[in-house]
């Protein structure tokens, strides 16, 4: 089968079309909604509790928060025995990962949840749904 120049171009520009469309849906923070449930669990090298709706936690020596689309602050320190606050303040579902491992299950804004190291070290806290949000914890003895 041969193409003429204008059947080229008709190929190209669905072919251009396709890729954007991929794009936009990969790219997209779903507006909000919820993505599929995740299971929760408890990283073996800490533990986690989540608040209950509208209860803030109270006792906790750092806070992570998860707004446009990234951790701030991307670093905080603390030491073996105390809490740090992930939490979500901002629309789009986040979760709240330490060292790979889903503490906080998918978070809606609003959501918070407190982590307490067992071990000193450096623990890397990410998100599932948008890997760009990084952030370091450490831990001091």
């Amino acid at each position: 089968m041969t193409l003429n120049v204008s059947g080229m171009r008709m190929v190209a520009l669905a072919a251009t079309i396709l890729t954007l469309a991929v794009g936009v849906a990969c790219g997209s923070d779903n507006g909000g909604a919820a993505p599929a449930a995740r299971p929760e669990v408890q990283a073996k090298t800490g533990d986690a509790t989540k608040s209950a709706a509208g209860q803030p936690h109270t006792d906790h020596a750092a806070e992570i928060d998860q707004k446009d689309m990234a951790f701030v602050p991307a670093r905080v320190s603390v030491k073996v025995g105390e809490a740090v606050l992930i939490k979500n303040s901002e629309t789009a579902i986040h979760t709240g990962n330490v060292n790979g491992k889903n503490i906080t299950g998918n978070m809606k804004k609003g959501d918070s949840v407190a982590w307490t190291a067992k071990e000193p070290g450096e623990y890397a806290v990410t998100c599932d749904y948008h890997p760009q949000m990084k952030a370091t914890i450490v831990v001091t003895s």
